[in-house]
């Protein structure tokens, strides 16, 4: 920033839409906040669809992710960005890297958590040995790069007030590569991102559910990944961008955007999938009530129960044996979890498809039916075989 153009008026009055941080900000604030309720309306209507371990990481991530909102709209306000730094005080130079300091203890914090919780989510899901091998890997991996990450935070600048007193008196202390400390957080986060998203897809493609039901299942956990977008984007910045050869204004729409909005994403990520079955819920109910309307709109009789008429075909139905004995064909994705629990697992899809393969290569019958009831050997009677429904 030397030379007679670089501070001429003209260089010194631009700007770099300073409000775009604060609006960014303010924007995740409401977002964050609604998916946050949503994450515990779904924890309170079937608790065990979230597991406790699930609830307190996106909890103390949404905590983190206000204070990076925080310091966002804090370094429009009070740290010159969208400005040239040479056009701003140096004060307030070193306040936007006090506040910059800070967001590397709200971000690196709150995307472990965030991934953390995503993938308690997966251990939930996956009770396959293997898989649950692999998810506790990413995991150690994930804490670790976090606890590294948090540590070299602390001591790249020595002492650590040099940070930001390097702007007033150079001569204070020393500090490593801070770019290259970007970078190189950027590339293990990465590699953990491509691995939570292709970790679900060998079991899904062995699933052999209704093909609208393995849709669904497809956009769940393409829903649960979506932060790799956010970091690929953050990954690019870092390498193309020269933050601090002009940090108040290359901030504005540039690293520090990204840095305020990936925690965010890797939390609405891991809330998605089980917000499903509260969808579930408020869809059922809504159909029963238009169903019950239309049907008093019609002058159609009530039963002595109180039961409109689609609930009395529905008891009648589940009452009939031929119903029962195909009770396993059900779309158990679409299942009222008002009336049940239902925990997060696709256990039972996937060893129940080991079950019928075994009795393939036996020589017995391999459908649904084979396997909901089977002749006991004493008696020459029937005995049901209970098959869990544990589904998002």
């Amino acid at each position: 920033m030397t030379g007679s153009s670089a501070e001429s008026p003209d260089y010194l009055a631009k700007m770099n839409d300073p409000g775009l941080d604060q609006r960014v900000s303010i924007a995740f604030i409401v977002i964050d906040t609604l998916f946050l309720l949503m994450f515990y309306a779904s924890r309170y209507f079937n608790h065990k669809a979230v597991g406790t371990p699930m609830l307190v990481c996106n909890t103390l991530c949404y905590v983190l992710c206000m204070g990076s909102a925080a310091t966002g709209i804090l370094m429009v306000k009070i740290g010159g960005v969208g400005y040239h730094v040479a056009a701003v005080p140096v004060t307030t130079f070193q306040t936007w890297l006090q506040l910059s300091k800070v967001l590397e203890f709200t971000y690196t914090p709150a995307v472990m958590f965030a991934k953390l919780a995503a993938l308690f989510l997966y251990h939930q899901l996956f009770e396959v040995t293997s898989y649950r091998r692999i998810i506790i890997g990413i995991g150690v991996i994930i804490v670790l790069q976090g606890v590294v990450s948090l540590i070299l935070a602390f001591s790249i600048c020595r002492p650590f007030r040099y940070f930001w007193t390097q702007a007033v008196d150079p001569d204070d202390g020393t500090c490593g590569d801070v770019m290259l400390f970007y970078k190189s957080y950027s590339i293990p986060s990465l590699v953990t991102d491509v691995a939570m998203l292709v970790l679900p897809w060998p079991i899904l493609f062995k699933l052999h559910i209704p093909t609208a039901e393995k849709i669904g299942l497809i956009l769940t956990f393409l829903a649960a990944s979506l932060g790799i977008i956010t970091c690929a984007l953050r990954f690019a910045v870092f390498f193309t961008v020269p933050l601090f050869s002009d940090p108040t204004w290359y901030a504005s729409g540039g690293p520090m955007i990204y840095a305020l909005v990936e925690p965010s994403i890797y939390m609405i990520a891991s809330i998605l999938p089980t917000t499903r079955h509260l969808y579930r819920r408020f869809r059922t109910k809504a159909r029963h009530a238009t169903q019950s309307r239309s049907w008093r709109s019609d002058g159609g009789p009530k039963d002595n129960s109180g039961l409109d008429q689609p609930a009395e075909l529905e008891r009648i139905k589940n009452s009939n044996p031929s119903t029962r004995r195909n009770k396993q064909h059900l779309d158990t994705w679409q299942t009222d979890t008002c009336s049940c629990q239902e925990e997060l697992t696709l256990e039972d899809r996937y060893q129940t498809q080991q079950q019928w393969k075994v009795r393939d290569r036996s020589g017995v019958a391999s459908s649904p039916s084979a396997i909901e009831e089977h002749p006991s050997t004493s008696s020459g009677t029937t005995r049901p075989v209970q098959v869990r429904t544990r589904v998002i």
